[in-house]
């Protein structure tokens, strides 16, 4: 059943909800507009052209922990780019094997234009009550928490985990 998920087209965990914004604008701006939105990640755009990606943990990681102003730094100056993209019609599989290529967490889902996100916890969200090892998840004889790195004895505990900490909270 598991294997049977992650040959299924992408198009089918894709949430359309997205948002965009001018990569003029500061981090504030940005955060202010996820927050209205209810999303954790932004696309951001120059000149009418979509160029990159912020999410909530560049804002963390990037500006915060960095000790930079958020009314001050731009959208530009930590925008992720290139975008990783991926055509609504590949695997599920595909999808989680650039995200773990790429150490990224969410993709941008694309039918000549965006039409939205796939993200990891889409798809281990439904994993639900299923036993099956996700390679990306794991490194050795170790299985660690995709969103917060907490390591787990065995995909069960993981997946218990996921339900309840990252899935159940949105």
């Amino acid at each position: 059943m598991a294997l049977e998920l992650l040959n299924e087209p992408v198009y089918k965990f894709t949430n359309p909800k997205m948002t965009t914004i001018e990569s003029n604008l500061t981090i504030q701006d940005a955060a202010q507009a996820m927050t209205e939105s209810k999303v954790d990640s932004i696309l951001v755009f120059e000149k009418n052209k979509i160029i990159g990606i912020v999410t909530e943990k560049d804002i963390l990681y990037d500006v915060v922990a960095k000790g930079l102003d958020p009314t001050r730094t731009t959208l530009k100056q930590i925008t992720k780019s290139p975008l990783i993209t991926i055509s609504k019609n590949s695997p599920v599989r595909e999808a989680l094997e650039l995200m773990k290529k790429h150490d990224i967490r969410r993709l941008v889902v694309i039918d000549k234009r965006p039409i939205g996100l796939i993200t990891q916890k889409m798809v281990c969200g439904n994993l639900e009550g299923q036993n099956f090892l996700l390679p990306e998840l794991e490194t050795g004889d170790k299985t660690f928490c995709p969103y917060c790195s907490m390591q787990f004895k065995d995909t069960k505990a993981i997946c218990e985990h996921i339900d309840k900490v990252h899935i159940k909270n949105e």
